[in-house]
């Protein structure tokens, strides 16, 4: 009776690990007030302007290791009418993407330039973000990428067009130190029992 006792223990204490290491794998992201483009180093070439996305507060709800999530960042685009010399030049773009959970902010940094063929008549731009950039913080790992974005027109007019910016979280590990003990030690149990019905 007393091991038929303990091994229901036991069994429990396996079922609590198991549920704890399933729910550890999932994930809630919280952005918070600051994200941000800088785009003050394409001032002197293809001047881009930003228009950011109301992140405050957003959520990404249960996040699990291994699939991407996507939400709107920002719309960038230029109020230029025509592409000159200097716009072919490339110009440098850094984003922020602000979290409150976890407290963190990583930056990545990307390359804008302007292009013009065919005698002028097609112009535009391409925004090509260095990513996706790794992020280490209290033991969760993610990724966050940006999309590339571009703008073209033809028939002999500037670009004078805006793209919009999706940015993507993967989370890669979670930390579940509490929930693999549970379920080792559950494990260990099941083990010494056994055992000791064996005897």
């Amino acid at each position: 009776m007393k091991n038929l006792i303990r091994l229901t223990l036991v069994l429990v204490w396996i079922l609590v690990g198991a549920f704890s290491a399933a729910t550890a794998s999932a994930y809630t992201f919280v952005l918070g007030p600051g994200s941000s483009i800088d785009t003050s180093g394409t001032n002197d070439v293809l001047k881009l302007e930003v228009e950011m996305a109301y992140l405050d507060g957003l959520e990404l709800k249960d996040m699990v290791v291994g699939v991407p999530r996507s939400f709107y960042f920002a719309t960038i685009g230029t109020t230029e009418s025509w592409i000159n010399r200097d716009d072919i030049d490339p110009g440098t773009v850094e984003a922020t993407v602000d979290f409150m959970v976890p407290s963190i902010s990583p930056t990545v940094d990307g390359i804008s330039v302007g292009f013009s063929g065919v005698f002028s008549f097609f112009q535009g731009w391409n925004l090509t973000w260095y990513d996706p950039v790794p992020v280490v913080s209290n033991g969760i790992d993610f990724s966050i990428e940006l999309k590339d974005v571009g703008y073209q027109s033809w028939f002999w007019q500037g670009p004078e067009g805006t793209a919009d910016i999706l940015a993507t979280v993967t989370l890669n590990s979670v930390p579940v130190p509490a929930a693999v003990w549970l379920l080792g030690t559950g494990l260990m149990g099941l083990i010494v029992i056994r055992r000791r019905v064996g005897k």
